[in-house]
């Protein structure tokens, strides 16, 4: 596997205008996902992703849930068809009760999102929980949280389209010119705007989204990646933590890489930009990441810079800061309890927020 491979953390899906950026950087960007395929099937055929089909994008599925999947896909479609029913929890999504017991074959939604929400966790009645159900709650978690996260950009969405509406209707008023308004306006911008209304996850919701990552990631025998991304401070914030526990020192700050806050109206569109600036400068890409952890050299930095204000001028595309942290003599799959994982001198943790 190829050292400068990336694994993406804690989110199971890259499907929203903000994330796209991080292709520039990372040659190629894993996922896990909680449920697998269709039987036979490729992980990309058929996928509406073009990231996916091109393999700017793998997606692996550890211990896959086989018989069980139509079953699960039935629940969550039953989820989202009637969110309705449950709203009130779906929108929450602390989860503070992820691994609660349930009664054994009740996997209704009510039952299953009573059992994540409603109780706190007990000791006795975990140790006696089954695996597979642990793990089939960890899924069900990382599910909803894809569709809060689509939700939550579709309702961002809006309030743009309403303020927008509200702006024209305010030009009209005031026998403003609208056709020259309009030529002023950067469609782009739209797609910045909609990346600073979505909210962000709580901090408790954040962690319990990675505890259910992170059962999912121990249930399969993954490979061992280098680098590891976030779009989520907090989320980042649980790994350094667990490093100066287990080491007994910060890990080392190794540098901040700029990148596009969008790059493109579309999915085609993003992929076609982010394709083309691979096709120039992917090995500059290359370059950069193979150097660190080591201090970033200035003249490369601004190659990078230079490199972007070409393909996404800052002015249009706004800028995104990536902060690169060396977890120097540790992999990082050990702090989540992998087994058998070697000491890595080049383990990485990349998170992406906004410059402000």
């Amino acid at each position: 596997m190829n050292l400068q491979d990336t694994l993406y953390f804690p989110g199971t899906a890259i499907a929203s205008g903000s994330q796209y950026p991080l292709y520039l950087l990372c040659p190629t960007i894993h996922l896990l996902q909680p449920v697998e395929p269709e039987e036979g099937a490729d992980a990309g055929a058929g996928s509406a992703d073009l990231f996916i089909n091109h393999g700017f994008c793998q997606v692996h599925t550890p211990c896959p849930l086989g018989p069980d999947r139509k079953r699960f896909l039935r629940l969550i479609d039953d989820i989202r068809e009637r969110k309705d029913d449950y709203a009130a929890q779906l929108s929450s999504l602390t989860m503070a009760a992820m691994t609660a017991p349930r009664q054994q074959d009740d996997d209704s939604p009510q039952a299953i999102l009573s059992s994540l929400l409603g109780r706190p966790d007990r000791k006795s009645d975990r140790e006696k929980e089954d695996p597979k159900q642990i793990l089939w709650q960890a899924r069900l978690v990382l599910k909803i949280g894809e569709i809060l996260d689509r939700e939550e950009e579709e309702i961002a969405r809006d309030l743009l389209a309403l303020d927008e509406d509200e702006h024209s209707l305010f030009t009209r008023l005031h026998g403003e010119d609208l056709v020259a308004a309009d030529e002023d306006d950067n469609p782009l911008a739209d797609l910045i705007d909609i990346k600073a209304q979505v909210r962000q996850p709580a901090t408790g919701t954040i962690r319990n989204r990675f505890r259910a990552w992170k059962q999912l990631f121990l249930s399969g025998d993954l490979p061992t990646w280098r680098i590891w991304a976030t779009h989520w401070p907090d989320a980042a914030d649980i790994i350094l933590e667990a490093y100066e526990r287990h080491r007994g020192q910060a890990a080392t700050a190794a540098g901040v890489l700029s990148l596009p806050s969008t790059v493109g109206l579309t999915l085609d569109e993003a992929f076609a930009a982010v394709a083309a600036f691979r096709e120039e400068y992917g090995p500059l890409a290359g370059e950069l990441l193979a150097t660190l952890p080591a201090p970033l050299p200035a003249a490369l930095v601004e190659r990078w810079q230079e490199a972007l204000e070409q393909h996404f001028p800052a002015g249009r595309f706004g800028r995104t800061a990536v902060a690169i942290h060396h977890l120097a003599g540790l992999d990082i799959s050990a702090l989540l309890g992998k087994p058998g994982q070697e000491e890595d001198q080049r383990t990485l943790l990349l998170v992406i927020a906004d410059l402000s």
